[in-house]
């Protein structure tokens, strides 16, 4: 919900299409999206193909998990979130994580494996935002330089 309010910054139309009718956002964020006038939710729909010409995204076709209709919509852009699970489960018995599957910090942001630094979404359970994530990043770059040059 945060996401698509701040989209329409940027958009004439947010459309939120959501597989089911219930959110997990707070209320108050939903209900800033659901009464925005530039936000239009669809709920127990999934995008099953995406429609594009030779200038790009055109639009979506969207099914219906009730009934199996489908319901073409109009787009020229799209931003995926789904949710806040970190995909790291690649990693599994190769770096420490919680039970959420975040990744560990040992040492700053080295990770239980020496010289594997991790930054960002895999490892914020918190603030979960880019800018969090872009300074986090530069942490990591840091680090990683420091634990390069003590190598040699």
């Amino acid at each position: 919900m945060e996401e698509a309010t701040f989209l329409t910054r940027f958009a004439k139309k947010v459309t939120i299409v959501h597989r089911r009718d219930v959110f997990r956002a707070s209320k108050v964020m939903y209900e800033r999206a659901a009464n925005h006038e530039k936000i239009e939710i669809k709920t127990f729909k999934n995008v099953i193909s995406w429609l594009s010409d030779e200038n790009g995204l055109t639009g979506a076709v969207l099914e219906d998990s009730r009934d199996g209709s489908k319901e073409n919509i109009n787009c020229t852009g799209a931003f995926i979130a789904i949710g806040h699970k970190p995909i790291t489960k690649f990693l599994d018995g190769q770096l420490e994580m919680d039970s959420s599957g975040y990744i560990l910090h040992k040492e700053n942001t080295m990770t239980s494996k020496e010289g594997v630094f991790a930054a960002g979404d895999v490892v914020d359970t918190r603030y979960r935002q880019a800018i969090t994530a872009a300074g986090m990043g530069c942490q990591a770059a840091i680090d990683a330089e420091k634990w390069l040059e003590s190598q040699h």
